[in-house]
């Protein structure tokens, strides 16, 4: 039961239009509440959007946004530069641009990699433009902080 509503779950979402979780309710056969667990956990892992209350509640699909933040425009240094830097960030793809970067500090890194991207699971994080003498200092956090 379990794995058919699954299916029925991952067609809806997938075919892109808003659904509620009536119409799942309708095709898979299982309970509401059943149906309700299942978003719930769509919705927290950021596949999914909510717009609407009560049973004018619609669902739909999450469509990653792509992103570009330059990091030499907030300073790579403090643990506060990472927060501005990705404070206006929304669910997607998001590449962190070196261009520019004169230094990199393990408090900046850390807010990045160790408190902000655990806590927006919805965002992926790409790296780009990393100059060949932070890279070193940059892999060694990484491998560190594993």
């Amino acid at each position: 039961m379990g794995a058919a509503l699954s299916v029925v779950v991952e067609r809806f979402i997938e075919s892109g239009k808003p659904f509620s979780s009536a119409d799942i309710v309708r095709e898979a056969r299982v309970t509401r509440q059943a149906v309700h667990k299942h978003l719930k956990e769509s919705v927290r892992s950021g596949r999914v959007l909510i717009s609407g209350y009560a049973r004018a509640r619609r669902y739909t699909k999450v469509i990653p946004i792509r992103q570009r933040v330059e990091v030499a425009t907030a300073g790579s240094s403090y643990r506060l530069s990472a927060r501005l830097l990705l404070m206006d960030v929304m669910a997607g793809e998001v590449t962190l641009d070196f261009t520019g970067a004169v230094e990199l500090g393990d408090e900046f890194l850390d807010e990045i990699f160790n408190v902000w991207s655990p806590a927006n699971p919805s965002v992926q994080l790409k790296v780009a433009h990393l100059p060949a003498r932070l890279a070193p200092q940059f892999f060694a956090f990484a491998k560190r902080e594993r």
